[in-house]
């Protein structure tokens, strides 16, 4: 009997076999439960058993699933000794391509890059601007060895099997606009006069301003894309809109920007999430380059007053 398996079936079973649970197993993988109890499924129809047994209370294995789970630990043994001797004990070198979304491109990849050229020298980052929605596939296709998306993304049953989530520090965003806009004697016809200013669509931030503009102040705007932060920035300093940007783009280090927090509209905090195909998959440039952008999500949590 040949077994058609793959690696991120047999990372799923694991990861239940280790919790005794799929929920937990879902959340520690960054899967939705139906993705897991799929996974699951999926294996027990290709070994032509069952492997684990649904108990009231999380589940177990099954005298099949015992078996099945100690020849998994030595696949994964050999996966290591695979990776270890490709990427032998050292420095690690070569090159990692980095995805990240509008507002994480430039708040969190620049520290991303200067901070593993500091602990990295011989390993090189090729940062670019992704949508969010299509992260997973990127990562899943080999065309981005990491991927770093904000929003209210959680694994789901619709994401690509085999790409770990993991979820990073949040990234706060504040509306951000004019002087002239904060400072008007007149605020909702100041406010009905301004677009918002979408930095990516994706992104659910600038609809929860036009939902906030709308039941507080009565008010429908038009939402138009800026395509960037820079260009974001640039239209609402000219007055043309409001843009919900990063607190760390619009602080203390921004004075003389020409731009304010305005008051009275929401100061939103955002999941964020980076993608890759695991430790496991990943040569050492790329789990290194993985734990530098965790470290630099974890320096710049935001605080919310």
């Amino acid at each position: 009997m040949t077994l058609d398996l793959a690696l991120y079936q047999l990372r799923t079973f694991r990861e239940v076999a280790r919790l005794g649970s799929l929920t937990k197993a879902a959340r520690s993988l960054g899967y939705a439960q139906s993705s897991v109890t799929s996974h699951i499924r999926l294996l027990e129809s290709r070994v032509g058993m069952p492997l684990v047994q649904r108990l009231p209370h999380g589940v177990r294995l099954t005298p099949s699933g015992v078996i099945f789970h100690e020849y998994a630990k030595r696949i994964f043994n050999v996966v290591d000794e695979m990776a270890t001797a490709l990427n032998p004990p050292g420095e690690p070198e070569g090159r990692a391509t980095v995805g990240a979304s509008a507002l994480l491109l430039e708040t969190r990849v620049g520290s991303l890059i200067k901070e593993s050229r500091y602990r990295y020298p011989r390993v090189q980052i090729s940062p670019r601007q992704l949508s969010i929605g299509a992260a997973a596939t990127a990562v899943r296709d080999g065309e981005l060895d990491l991927a770093l998306v904000h929003g209210d993304f959680i694994g789901n049953e619709a994401d690509p099997p085999g790409v770990v989530v993991e979820r990073l520090p949040d990234l706060e965003v504040l509306p951000v606009g004019s002087f002239a806009l904060a400072e008007a004697v007149d605020r909702r016809a100041a406010l009905a006069a301004v677009k918002v200013l979408a930095v990516d669509p994706d992104c659910a931030s600038h609809q929860l301003l036009v939902t906030a503009l709308r039941e507080i102040h009565g008010i429908a705007p038009q939402v138009i894309e800026a395509g960037s932060m820079g260009g974001a920035r640039e239209l609402a300093r000219a007055g043309y809109g409001i843009a919900m940007l990063p607190a760390e783009s619009v602080g203390p280090e921004s004075e003389g920007s020409g731009l304010t927090v305005l008051p009275g509209l929401p100061r939103v905090r955002l999941g964020v999430r980076a993608m890759w195909l695991g430790r496991e998959m990943a040569v050492g440039a790329v789990s290194a380059v993985r734990d530098v952008a965790i470290r630099v999500g974890r320096d710049r949590e935001p605080q919310i007053a």
